[in-house]
């Protein structure tokens, strides 16, 4: 059993939602949703029908993970229905891909904001810039990696407090700026009735686009569900739903409020040519000298991101490893603060390694499909277990069966409709996610017939456990409790 004085509590709870959802996007590049809107009402729109759509999601995951109070979200979702192979499908396809990429893209953006910030102090040739903004990167990376090595309450998650106090002051300053310019200086040209809805693009799929988008900038809110086990027991079932109602709703209502702030003084084809938003929002308010701040600002912003990253992902290797989906060695943590040093380091190298293979974008892309796929086959498991009263853990939080139903309908939209813009995505996305269940039969099949893996296996646990003072973590405290007998059981 996990210490409780190594958990985290209500704030840090909160503070890695905030710190999850608001990263670089909403200060640099937030022309997603406009380039696809086209007009100022359209956008703002979005961003609002986004917040809703992400809110529905998170009831279903809250009373998910009060339900089903295992790390590994979905894994753990889909696994308890007896799932496997495509929960397995889903564990290595994120895993390999989408978790390494997210990671590499965010420690090597940190490192590109914070050469610009240099650009005025240093010279640095084309060679020099690329290795600094590596080193600066990895860096970080290792930094963030050993505070999750230690303590989550002592270490890390007083990292993610400092990040998010920071994200409310940056995002702060600049709805104060807009505000301003609004109230001030009368710039309310853009929200004009005859202007607000000029360039409107109201085609279907291009909706669903920003909506993308939108999901994307929103994503984050369900990194708790991914290390349930790491929330303080003591009032639990008040403190994830607290978190994540609350870190979603304070993020939304910042995204909102900042882009309000960026139309009053730009347009939508200046936000569309604008490679860095928030810096032309600040040369045209206060003066170039402030903007040579912002990626600095921006840089730093981006250690909470990471460090909810390297959290979340860390506690999914974990959960696949508990249910024999990875190597055993990913499951073990410190005798003494309960960290999965070996899956933390673990992600860590693997997001090195995509940090050379270049452009991996188009492999996330590939992941949009299944990401949808794997909310989707959540949303049945907890309908499934709603509707036949399925014995989970006692006291869940818990919503009306009408709303996970809603979420999968939504769900199934957005799988659907862009299907006829961009098929050959779809394709290959679906592709990935049936090439995971036919490994899974490949490997059973394999390790049924051959000692090779599990004497592998049980070596390279051994060696983690020497080199790491690590032991097995095998075991979750989720207790059933059934209509029938109304008493907790070891499940």
């Amino acid at each position: 059993m996990k210490k409780e004085e190594n958990k985290i509590g209500l704030v840090g709870a909160t503070a890695y939602i905030v710190g999850s959802i608001i990263g670089s996007g909403i200060f640099i590049a937030p022309k997603g949703i406009v380039e696809h809107a086209g007009s100022v009402g359209l956008s703002l729109i979005i961003w609002v029908l986004c917040a809703l759509l992400n809110m529905i999601t998170a009831i279903n995951y809250i009373e998910l993970g009060t339900s089903i109070p295992e790390s590994g979200a979905d894994l753990a979702y889909i696994g308890y229905m007896g799932w496997t192979p495509i929960a397995f499908s889903f564990l290595w396809l994120s895993i390999l891909i989408q978790s390494s990429s997210s990671g590499a893209v965010l420690f090597m953006t940190f490192g590109d904001y914070i050469v610009q910030a240099l650009d005025p102090i240093v010279c640095f040739d084309d060679y020099g810039r690329s290795n600094a903004s590596k080193l600066f990167g990895f860096g970080l990376l290792l930094v963030l990696t050993l505070t999750n090595m230690f303590s989550l309450s002592k270490f890390a998650s007083k990292v993610q407090i400092v990040s998010m106090a920071s994200k409310i002051v940056a995002t702060a300053f600049i709805i104060g700026i807009g505000a301003f310019f609004m109230i001030f200086r009368g710039r309310t040209e853009h929200y004009a009735p005859s202007v607000i809805m000029q360039g409107t693009n109201a085609n279907a799929g291009a909706i669903v686009l920003a909506i993308y988008q939108g999901n994307w900038a929103y994503g984050g809110y369900t990194t708790l569900n991914f290390g349930t086990e790491e929330i303080q027991i003591k009032n639990f079932r008040k403190t994830l739903p607290r978190a994540v109602l609350g870190g979603l709703a304070i993020s939304s209502v910042i995204y909102l409020l900042v882009n309000v702030a960026y139309f009053a003084i730009l347009t939508p084809s200046q936000i569309n040519n604008s490679s860095a938003v928030a810096t032309t929002f600040i040369q045209q308010t206060v003066g170039n000298g402030p903007a040579f701040a912002v990626p600095a600002v921006v840089g730093l912003l981006l250690v909470g991101t990471l460090n909810g990253d390297i959290f979340g992902w860390s506690r999914y290797m974990v959960a696949g490893a508990r249910r024999g989906m990875m190597p055993t060695a990913f499951s073990l943590i410190h005798a003494d603060n309960d960290s999965p040093r070996v899956s933390v380091l673990t992600h860590t190298i693997f997001c090195i390694g995509f940090s050379f293979l270049g452009d991996t974008d188009q492999l996330v892309n590939y992941l949009t499909v299944t990401g949808i796929m794997t909310t989707i086959f959540s949303l049945a498991a907890l309908v499934i277990i709603k509707w036949k009263n399925m014995p989970v853990a006692k006291d869940p939080v818990k919503f009306h069966i009408a709303w996970p139903i809603l979420n999968i309908l939504i769900n199934v939209a957005l799988l659907v409709i862009p299907i006829q813009q961009d098929p050959v995505t779809s394709a290959v996305g679906f592709g990935m996610f049936i090439g995971g269940i036919v490994a899974y039969f490949i490997m059973k099949f394999a390790t049924h017939y051959s000692t090779v893996f599990t004497k592998l296996d049980e070596w390279t646990t051994f060696v983690c456990q020497v080199f790491f003072w690590t032991v097995v973590d095998s075991g979750s405290r989720i207790e059933i409790q059934t209509e029938e007998e109304k008493q907790t059981t070891r499940m």
